[in-house]
């Protein structure tokens, strides 16, 4: 008799599991196609979309000619997928500049990379911290010890001239013993 009342009770579980990992899949549902959809109804059909759920993170690329065209795909991206971090990566390449537009969007990423490091180095935090700038948004990744190390992290990215949006990915490592 115990060994049904225990196939029961692992059954019940199995179905709580699958119920909850289900549930979990529409609750974080995919919006790539939404918001690339809701940005060529807006007239902004080479702004590209990629969609990481795991991250809870849509990433805008591609290009425009103004900045009032990035800021507007960021408001429809933000319309059409509200739940989700929108990283606003689009290059605003200006009609008949588009060469010159791309070399110093480039100059000033690797200025703001160069200026993090030497902030990171300056508060002690060059360990462990990866980032990458483009097109002034800051992607932070890697461990660092503790929340206030991410949220320091953070608050040096925001302070570093040109960055325009941080994307702060940094895990805080678990605790060892």
């Amino acid at each position: 008799m115990r060994p049904a009342r225990y196939v029961v009770a692992l059954s019940v579980l199995a179905i709580f599991f699958a119920l909850g990992c289900s549930g979990n899949r529409s609750s974080n549902p995919e919006l790539k196609d939404s918001v690339k959809k809701s940005l060529q109804q807006a007239d902004l059909q080479n702004v590209t979309v990629d969609e990481d759920r795991g991250k809870n993170l849509i990433t805008l690329g591609g290009t425009v000619h103004s900045p009032d065209a990035k800021n507007r795909a960021l408001d429809v991206a933000k319309a059409a997928a509200p739940t989700r971090v929108i990283a606003n990566q689009i290059s605003v390449q200006p009609v008949d500049q588009e060469s010159a537009a791309k070399k110093i969007s480039s100059d000033v990423d690797t200025a703001i990379e160069k200026e993090y490091q030497a902030v990171l180095i300056a508060n002690h935090l060059d360990k462990g911290i990866h980032y990458k700038a483009k097109n002034g948004v800051l992607t932070l990744s890697g461990k660092v010890d503790t929340p206030d190390d991410r949220q320091t992290a953070q608050q040096l990215a925001s302070s570093v001239p040109n960055v325009q949006q941080v994307i702060n990915e940094l895990q805080v490592k678990r605790p060892t013993g």
